[in-house]
């Protein structure tokens, strides 16, 4: 996989500069330029990851313990998950039917969300309420504790955070499937690998530094966006199957 100092060494190139081509054993940059360039693919690597295909390597199983008497949770490594989410984070669905039968849970789409119960093993699916609605249930209830059935999910900003419904009556563990974009690549750290496909990373910064030079490969239709949505297209295409855009029989 290709670290920051190689997609910099690859717009650079791309843009002739070869001048400015950074030493393999460069660990961190100052120079203004490079750091534009830094810039742009950043700008480059969340445009790709927030474009609609959740990148394999982005997915993680995220493990939350749920404590007696407490409703809601923050989905960070200094709160009660083991992985720490961001800003763009978001909850995994699982396309299904049931009986032949589609399931519509979110949007109009058949999609159940990826979180479980696994505290014992008659582990469940929790369903999902939107954050209106467990707010109502909890500022309405009769104060009801036991296993939680169901969750919401948000983000506040930073992090996700969850609430959960009954009120907790002991500990749970509760694993979720969530995509985790990467966090933004930093010039003062050139060797941090890049976790999704380089291609359409380095192509779309190759773009954009087009674009801030006025230049017509910058433009929509030109040949460097042609490039950036064939690596792209591949990127995403190497990735997914066939039951990624129909629904499984759930077993």
């Amino acid at each position: 996989m290709a670290n920051s100092r190689d997609l910099m060494n690859k717009v650079l190139r791309g843009l002739r500069q070869f001048g400015l081509l950074i030493d393999s054993g460069t660990t961190s940059t100052e120079d203004d330029y490079l750091l534009m360039i830094l810039q742009f693919i950043n700008e480059a690597k969340e445009e790709i990851e927030e474009s609609g295909w959740p990148f394999q390597a982005l997915r993680q199983t995220v493990t939350v313990t749920l404590a007696s008497g407490q409703v809601q949770y923050d989905i960070l490594s200094t709160g009660e998950a083991d992985v720490d989410t961001n800003d763009r984070s978001r909850l995994l669905y699982e396309n299904v039917t049931t009986n032949g039968t589609t399931e519509n849970y979110r949007l109009g789409d058949s999609a159940r969300p990826q979180v479980f119960d696994v505290t014992t093993s008659a582990e469940y699916r929790l369903r999902e309420w939107t954050q209106e609605k467990m707010e109502r249930v909890h500022m309405t209830d009769d104060d009801e504790t036991g296993k939680p059935t169901n969750f919401s999910i948000w983000s506040d900003g930073d992090s996700l955070k969850m609430k959960v419904f009954p009120t907790p009556d002991g500990t749970y563990t509760i694993k979720m499937r969530l995509y985790i974009p990467q966090a933004e690549l930093t010039a003062t750290d050139l060797t941090t690998t890049l976790s999704i496909p380089s291609r359409p990373v380095w192509t779309k910064a190759l773009l954009k530094a087009n674009q801030e030079r006025g230049d017509e490969l910058g433009k929509e239709g030109s040949t460097l966006y042609l490039a950036y949505m064939d690596a792209h297209g591949a990127a995403v295409g190497k990735e997914m199957t066939p039951a990624d855009s129909t629904v499984s029989l759930e077993r």
